[in-house]
């Protein structure tokens, strides 16, 4: 009797827990996407925290958001996403659902051009890596920096990545190894700065 009653109630405590997942909003949702490497919230938090004002914003590569939420945290600014995975885009779209100052793009962000999307205050980015594309993303999202603005990025911590974007940085900021290990890889990263 005593195991009974202790079971029910366990079981009591797991029922509220299924019924709160069993909620559509707070279900875990699994997402796939190719070169899909988060970033990590508390980095995405100090990208966002390395801009005194945010302006227009344009993320680059947007994945699943977590430095369009790293901003908004601490801005109501307007900012452009663009991704081009149709998966990824579902789940920004729910995200963004309501805020009047967020607009999505689905497309290859080396596809974009000043003229359709505009030139911005702030560009927050953590491209793709695989075989030095981060580079590509970079150099490509400077031509979207206005005057006065700022670009910080993520970028592998490779000879390719140190000759093509250190020598033109405002700014290099080697991590500390494991930075993505939360993410499930061991790939070491930097921060790159450039400042208009």
């Amino acid at each position: 009797m005593e195991v009974t009653e202790a079971i029910e109630e366990e079981m009591g405590d797991e029922r509220k827990r299924f019924a709160r997942l069993a909620e559509n909003k707070s279900a875990t949702r699994a997402v796939s996407s190719h070169q899909l490497f988060q970033t990590p919230e508390p980095l995405a938090d100090r990208l966002a925290g390395m801009f005194e004002t945010f302006g227009r914003v344009l993320e680059p590569s947007a994945g699943l958001g977590r430095l369009y939420r790293a901003v908004r945290k601490r801005s109501d600014c307007h900012v452009t996403m663009v991704e081009q995975s149709a998966e990824c885009c579902g789940e920004l779209y729910r995200m963004t659902e309501g805020d009047g100052n967020a607009r999505l793009i689905q497309g290859d962000f080396l596809a974009q051009a000043v003229d359709c999307l505009g030139l911005f205050d702030v560009v927050i980015m953590n491209p793709p890596f695989k075989m030095g594309t981060d580079c590509k993303h970079v150099l490509h999202a400077l031509q979207f920096v206005c005057t006065g603005g700022r670009l910080v990025s993520l970028c592998a911590n490779g000879p390719k990545q140190r000759a093509k974007l250190k020598p033109i940085a405002t700014e290099w900021i080697d991590l500390p190894a494991g930075s993505f290990k939360s993410e499930g890889t061991g790939v070491a990263t930097a921060i790159v700065v450039f400042q208009r």
